[in-house]
């Protein structure tokens, strides 16, 4: 689900949801209110009293979708789904009330009660994409997929009691951690109106003498700044160059969201400054730049994409501004949202998704450019991915290894950050060589042959086994010799493989025929 991450940064950056305005006394108004400046914590409660206190249906349907809407917004599924199913209960007349109770059950895990209501809704807006990708992703993980091999593990010492997200690698060292939070402890943090957390900021860790992250710090303004909403993150490859998004705050209205850069020197963080793309006043968000520095890839609701949060890119002219902004295609934006995008070295783009086949929340994707630049999208898979949002990773360098981060440990909504590392493959060639009398053939040897250029000779032990470690995406020959045997020849490859693999080969030599001269 999630309408734009809807629960920290990302409610801060969609907070321009247009309310049709609601029936009822006071305390409707008063939620309307609320719900329309973006303080879906605070409209959530006001839509909750009014929904008790009120006798008529079709207003309580009405306060009842729009309770949905502001939980769905701060990342509370469990309390969206409830809130939803009493809008559909009261034949409440927005029909995405079902779509999004659908939603809320597939990113709570309850896929037996998402299935119906997606088809129940098909059946009314049967051209809704969402909702066909919405109930293939239930039919996906019904069939229970296989997780791959990356091992994930939740990041202890960087983990609060509030929402910590979007980590960026300041530097090629990867000891220095920048990412977001909205914890309060910081100095004159106090909890926000629109999340029920602190306003995001931006917080720096160190790796310490013992290896370990040292206690996370808030940055001092002028990259904080107490009276807006502060985070997603990105650092050049050369970790000079910082990008951010920054909200501001607005009782009255909902504000844009605007990308801001600053740069270091000598240790120095200067004064950042805003972003201006081809003049575009829509709202610009969740900054990634290119390593090479020439390309910005961000996220945005203007004009020209597909529905949603789509994917943009802008390239630097020759004059080093930003140019006209380019949709990054149909093969990755959809009608929903996609957004925090991370691009590597080699040019392939990751980002998060709510409307791609996925596994429930956000999900995160790979995108690679082909031989005709087009995307092929993938989904990560588990345990990358989960019935939660996952989002903002980065990775070290050209190393299958990073962090990212995901709510999948809170039951009200939290991120926490992830570290996830892909182990190296483990491959070798093992077996025994004997002789067509099943005996052990002495002195026989084996020489490998690979085609990275690799070229080893093994003497076997007097039992006739062997045992030989192999190299990932390699395609092998071996020649087995002893002396009155003809020599044997095998081709293998681990070009491909997924998983750890023994390759197993009992060689059964023979002896030359001789033939026998008649007299």
């Amino acid at each position: 689900m999630k309408q734009s991450v809807q629960h920290i940064l990302f409610i801060l950056f969609v907070a321009s949801w247009l309310f049709t305005g609601c029936a009822g006394g006071k305390k409707a108004s008063s939620a309307q209110k609320a719900f329309e400046i973006g303080e879906y914590t605070r409209a959530a409660e006001l839509f909750k009293r009014a929904y008790s206190g009120e006798k008529n249906k079709y207003n309580k349907g009405e306060y009842a979708y729009f309770m949905g809407e502001s939980y769905r917004k701060t990342n509370k599924p469990s309390k969206a789904a409830s809130a939803y199913s009493k809008a559909v209960r009261y034949d409440y007349p927005v029909r995405e009330a079902q779509y999004y109770l659908a939603e809320c059950y597939r990113e709570t895990g309850k896929i037996d009660k998402a299935i119906p209501e997606y088809e129940a809704y098909l059946e009314e807006v049967p051209a809704d994409v969402r909702a066909q990708k919405g109930l293939a992703s239930c039919m996906m993980i019904q069939n229970e997929p296989k997780d791959n091999r990356y091992i994930v593990e939740k990041i202890k010492r960087l983990s609060s009691k509030y929402s910590d997200f979007s980590p960026t690698y300041a530097g090629e060292s990867y000891d220095y951690l920048i990412f977001s939070s909205m914890r309060t402890e910081a100095k004159n943090r106090k909890k926000n109106k629109i999340t029920g957390q602190g306003t995001s900021a931006i917080y720096y860790s160190k790796i310490d003498s013992k290896g370990e992250w040292s206690e996370p710090e808030a940055f001092e303004e002028p990259i904080n700044n107490n009276a807006f909403d502060d985070g997603a993150p990105n650092v050049s490859a050369d970790g000079k160059i910082l990008y951010f998004t920054r909200c501001r705050y607005d009782k009255e209205k909902p504000m844009a969201a605007e990308v801001f850069v600053c740069s270091r020197s000598g240790g120095q963080w200067a004064e950042p400054a805003p972003i201006t793309i081809a003049g575009d006043s829509s709202m610009v968000a969740h900054p990634a730049i290119h390593p090479d520095g020439e390309t910005l890839f961000y996220v945005s609701d203007r004009d020209g994409g597909f529905g949603g949060l789509d994917i943009w890119l802008t390239k630097k002219t020759s004059e080093g501004a930003w140019g006209i902004p380019e949709n990054a295609g149909s093969a990755i934006n959809t009608k929903g949202d996609e957004m925090f995008p991370y691009v590597r070295e080699d040019g392939t783009l990751y980002f998060s998704s709510d409307t791609h086949i996925g596994f429930g929340g956000l999900d995160i994707f790979k995108a690679v450019p082909d031989e005709e630049k087009q995307w092929i999208v993938s989904n990560m898979g588990t345990p990358i991915n989960s019935k939660s949002d996952d989002f903002g990773i980065v990775f070290k360098g050209k190393q299958e290894e990073g962090m990212f981060s995901s709510s999948r440990a809170s039951s009200k909504g939290v991120d926490d950050l992830y570290s996830f590392i892909l182990p190296k493959l483990n491959f070798s060639l093992n077996g025994t060589i004997k002789n067509v009398n099943n005996e052990i053939v002495q002195g026989a040897y084996l020489r490998l042959i690979g085609s990275d250029g690799t070229t080893m000779k093994i003497n076997t032990p007097t039992d006739g086994a062997f045992k030989v470690k192999l190299k990932p995406d390699t395609d092998y020959v071996f020649l087995v010799a002893a002396e009155g045997y003809l020599n044997q020849k095998v081709k293998f490859s681990t070009a491909g493989q997924t998983d750890d693999k023994d390759y197993a080969f009992d060689i059964t030599m023979e002896k030359p025929i001789i033939k026998v001269k008649d007299n």
